[in-house]
């Protein structure tokens, strides 16, 4: 297997490729298999160091905001975007611009990413935002979330939307950084086929239904969910009703061209749809993969018969095994219809191995503002290798010994953490803790995490999550 792939053993095993499952993708007998690389019992400097080898570029999905403070390393639970996104060939930002963004009470929409502000040197600035109303645009008063691909700001006197302001400040620090919308325009027509897939793999069945669609989005930047129905008559989502697959899956796609097209905020004739259906988060989850955007453009599936892709999540996503494995690896038998009707029905599409890279082990590294933390942290380290050395690959025995290990570090050390380590590790904002604004600085690597498995590296997390929550 090795010999016929062209990648080393290290490199299968980072991807958790196993003789059993190339035989299935490569016959076509299984359309998707998920692995999680949080499982994986390989050294981080090893494990980092053949996905960047791979012949393919791992996604970070992330939210559309604006990354300054990110690339400069001043973004608290946040920063360890740079680090991912940071090394040749681990990372490539892929940013979902149809988040929303957060009201004055920071009590709904993205209230982590911030999509409405600007964030410099960990101080949130509140940006001017207008949207879509009966008599035109008009100034949004903070009271509830909008669809950032509807909201137009103003930044330096000038007027423009809201996505462009993010996009121009991105591009300083993540050139190579792409976006949800230009994927979708940009590939409408396999967007198209996908999507019909879906709908009639689904059927009239509920539940699979939600899984393609499951919320509206109005005109004035508002989005209700609802549960999709169809019979006889056509789709509905609540009030709204599309006759056809056709109208519905042509409806899908006015978000994307909305957000994309030029001066938008012109004029009344430049108003978006009144209502549009948007895609499920796995529905979105799958167009990634399956429209392989891990690969260089024109670029075949990465082993031929069948493609191979990487993506990294955060905490919610990624989770931390064995405590918890994310929303994509706990779902996957739920979606696994999805990807097994695409490559199935679709000639252009190819069997799928997905692998789900946790980003929390990154969370291990303290800022280089507080050297005392990575002092610190490089002491848990050393504590965690020595009390797991009898049996480091065990997880039966390493994941109580680890929770052993890090509450004992706690009550011994605890008090000499920063509150900034303490907020990166609890998942808490992306602001300065003090409100003052911080100076740059970077992620800095703790000693001993290059020799920590993957596995282990994100026990350590979870055990810490645990403790600190």
């Amino acid at each position: 297997m090795t010999s016929e792939l062209g990648l080393a053993p290290q490199d299968l095993k980072a991807i958790g490729l196993d003789e059993e499952s190339w035989a299935e993708l490569r016959s076509g007998r299984s359309g998707f298999v998920a692995r999680h690389m949080g499982r994986v019992q390989l050294p981080m400097g090893e494990l980092t160091a053949s996905i960047a080898a791979l012949p393919l570029t791992p996604i970070r999905t992330g939210h559309l905001a604006d990354w300054g403070d990110i690339g400069s390393g001043r973004s608290t639970v946040l920063d360890y975007n740079r680090v991912v996104c940071g090394v040749p060939g681990l990372a490539r930002p892929l940013l979902y611009d149809f988040n929303q963004t957060e009201d004055t009470a920071l009590a709904s929409g993205d209230t982590l990413f911030l999509p409405g502000s600007l964030v410099e040197a960990g101080v949130r600035s509140r940006l001017p935002l207008r949207h879509w109303s009966p008599a035109g645009m008009e100034r949004h008063d903070g009271e509830g979330s909008l669809f950032v691909p509807y909201v137009e700001t103003e930044w330096e006197g000038e007027r423009l939307p809201l996505t462009e302001l993010h996009r121009r400040r991105m591009r300083e620090h993540f050139p190579d950084a792409t976006f949800h919308s230009d994927l979708l325009t940009g590939e409408e027509e396999r967007v198209t086929e996908v999507l019909h897939t879906l709908l009639r793999a689904a059927g009239t069945d509920t539940r699979a239904l939600s899984y393609v669609f499951d919320r509206i989005v109005h005109r004035d930047g508002s989005v209700e969910r609802f549960k999709p129905t169809a019979d006889a008559s056509g789709y509905h989502l609540g009030p709204f009703d599309y006759p056809t697959a056709d109208a519905l899956v042509a409806a899908s796609l006015l978000p994307a061209r909305a957000a994309v097209a030029a001066g938008r905020f012109t004029g009344q004739d430049a108003a978006p749809a009144p209502h549009a259906p948007l895609l499920s988060v796995d529905a979105v989850t799958l167009l990634y993969a399956v429209l392989g955007t891990h690969r260089a453009p024109g670029q075949p599936p990465v082993c031929g018969d069948f493609d191979v892709h990487v993506q990294w999540g955060a905490l919610a996503m990624g989770g931390y095994p064995p405590q918890r494995r994310g929303y994509f690896f706990s779902g996957a038998k739920k979606t696994k219809w999805m990807y097994e009707a695409v490559a199935r029905d679709l000639p252009w599409a190819a069997p799928l191995l997905f692998v789900i890279a946790p980003t929390a082990p990154f969370l291990l590294w303290p800022s280089s503002r507080e050297p005392r933390d990575v002092a610190l942290v490089g002491d848990l380290l050393a504590r965690v290798r020595t009390a797991i050395a009898a049996w480091p690959e065990r997880v039966d025995r390493t994941a109580p010994e680890i929770q052993r290990v890090v509450a004992e570090w706690l009550a011994a050390e605890g008090a000499e953490l920063s509150a900034a380590f303490r907020r990166q590790i609890r998942w808490g904002d992306r602001l300065s803790p003090d409100g003052r604004p911080l100076a740059a600085g970077e992620p800095v690597e703790p000693e001993g995490f290059a020799t920590l498995t993957m596995s282990q590296a994100c026990q350590i997390v979870g055990a810490l999550v645990e403790a600190v929550a």
